[in-house]
């Protein structure tokens, strides 16, 4: 800090879980990771359609 004046935000320190929460989390992101069936057509997505409209709209598409 010079004067009153802040040169940089700090950075916070990045969460580690630990023990039974890891385990727990891990066993979740797995779970989530072998149930995921992936995209058939991604153009078709709700959200690459919404997407394509507000692009057309504005012009730049």
């Amino acid at each position: 800090m010079i004067g009153d004046k802040i040169m940089a935000t700090a950075i916070k320190a990045i969460p580690t879980l630990h023990g039974k929460e890891a385990k727990e989390f891990l066993r979740h992101a797995e779970e989530a990771e072998r149930n995921f069936k992936g995209f058939k057509n991604i153009e078709k997505h709700p959200y690459c359609v919404m997407a394509r409209n507000i692009l057309e709209k504005a012009g730049m598409r």
